[in-house]
């Protein structure tokens, strides 16, 4: 059947902290993620394979759209699930958007050539950006063209 990208639910939001507690050094709370549900300027997308394998969640702000996290569990890593979450969102918003950007760990090597790969360019760098190591971000973003 292959990968499912669907809204986060209340019944995935279990999936999606347990993902996000295993790829970041700063998780947010499965409290976070269900206020996210409630929050109508929210995009949070699932990947399922018969469970939660990865997400997306992002800020949509007047026509500006912010990544705030994309993570994929471990087991399910190098089979364009990240890339189908941010080419999933990107469909969602791109409409209605004049860009959508993030940031990504300066080390974070294989996550930059990605972004690149759909288009996104460096735009900045944030100093310090990240703790749990302190670490640089490099600040991405994808522009839409408006018709």
């Amino acid at each position: 059947m292959g990968i499912l990208i669907c809204p986060m639910t209340i019944e995935t939001v279990e999936g999606v902290s347990k993902i996000e507690k295993a790829c970041f050094s700063e998780p947010w709370s499965v409290n976070a993620f269900i206020n996210e549900l409630k929050n109508p300027d929210a995009i949070t997308l699932a990947a399922l394979d018969n469970q939660v394998v990865g997400f997306i969640n992002a800020r949509k702000i007047l026509d500006e759209v912010y990544i705030n996290n994309v993570a994929v569990s471990e087991n399910f890593r190098r089979q364009h699930i990240a890339e189908q979450l941010l080419i999933s969102l990107e469909n969602k918003v791109k409409d209605n958007s004049s860009f959508i950007t993030l940031e990504v760990r300066k080390s974070n090597i294989p996550a930059q050539s990605l972004y690149e790969k759909l288009g996104y360019e460096v735009v900045g760098e944030r100093k310090n950006f990240y703790q749990q190591p302190t670490e640089n971000a490099i600040l991405m973003t994808k522009s839409f063209k408006k018709r």
